[in-house]
């Protein structure tokens, strides 16, 4: 398991997202290795302006494009949130969880239990054992988790997944992406001793085989202009609906069907909070809808989805792909 990164401060330099990086964010989060020639005709745009945003967006905005082990893949199979009620100081708390190799996200937030973390585990008796560590930390009070049943949308979970093995290169390629997503196809080749066009296609396999998604994530850099929101929605009757809308929504970074304390969990993120709430007002509209609870994302401690890679091998020079969640 990675180590999880250092708490995030917001950037002292605050430039502000406008439509064409939030446009840009998008496109590489369908794909992060999208060429430059393919983000200027998305974007409208020539590839010098193209080139100058993701270079913007990368150093001083705080985007990074990375690769992230399906969790099935790694050997995660139980996906959470938990929302904590904290006595005192929110951050020593926060930081503590950050530390926890399981914790994969963590921020603190409004509400009245002021921190949420996500966290994997490979199954139900090891989630318990974290739940302990995490009751145990000096200052929590209350814990309530929410399990992960059908992640809708998030970068980290492939789209499909087909049985394949990795063997020792595989596994070095993986190592790369996950510290740089784009890195060439000929820098790729030259760490692994493999020519660029057979690199090439080993990383295509591992995207199609859904072992990797190469995306876009943002790091937790919440300016004036990029702001998130938490969403925990009850619904009643047939659910459906709340599914189609959070699948259609382009305001929808991250969305979960869910069993605990709601039936979908989802993150938010817009320019402003009356763009959200415009976004909220649309699901609450819905007949399905029996509750939604909200919560702001103030800052992000920790958001890191990779997973070390020789564990997920487990040593044994190659795997196959885990079935579907649940199974």
């Amino acid at each position: 398991m990675t180590q999880p990164t250092a708490p995030r401060r917001p950037s002292a330099r605050e430039h502000g997202l406008d439509a064409l990086d939030t446009a840009l964010i998008r496109a590489l989060q369908e794909d992060g290795r999208a060429s430059i020639h393919d983000l200027a005709a998305t974007l409208g745009v020539s590839r010098d302006a193209a080139s100058h945003r993701l270079r913007r967006l990368i150093e001083q905005e705080g985007v990074r494009v990375v690769a992230a082990l399906d969790p099935h893949f790694a050997g995660h199979h139980v996906l959470t949130h938990a929302a904590v009620g904290v006595d005192g100081p929110l951050r020593p708390v926060a930081e503590r969880i950050a530390a926890l190799p399981n914790s994969v996200f963590v921020s603190l937030t409004s509400g009245s239990l002021p921190l949420v973390f996500e966290s994997r585990h490979r199954d139900s008796a090891e989630l318990h054992e974290v739940l302990d560590e995490v009751r145990a930390i000096p200052g929590v009070r209350a814990l309530l988790v929410t399990t992960y049943v059908d992640v809708l949308s998030g970068f980290f979970v492939a789209d499909r997944r087909s049985p394949t093995s990795i063997d020792a290169l595989d596994t070095e390629v993986i190592r790369l992406l996950q510290r740089d997503g784009r890195m060439s196809f000929r820098a790729l080749g030259d760490a692994v001793h493999l020519s660029p066009s057979s690199v090439r296609a080993r990383v295509h396999r591992l995207v199609d085989a859904g072992v990797i998604r190469i995306s876009a994530i943002t790091s937790g850099q919440l300016t004036r202009s990029r702001i998130a929101i938490g969403l925990g929605i009850t619904a009643r009757g047939d659910a459906a609906p709340i599914r189609e809308l959070l699948l259609r929504s382009p305001d929808v970074d991250f969305a979960a069907r869910t069993h605990g304390r709601y039936d979908y969990v989802a993150t938010l993120e817009g320019p402003s909070a009356a763009h959200l709430l415009r976004a909220i007002e649309e699901l609450r509209a819905l007949p399905s809808v029996s509750a939604v609870e909200s919560w702001a994302h103030y800052d992000v401690v920790k958001e890191n989805y990779e997973r070390a890679i020789e564990r997920a091998v487990g040593g044994n020079g190659g795997w196959r792909a885990a079935g579907p969640l649940g199974a």
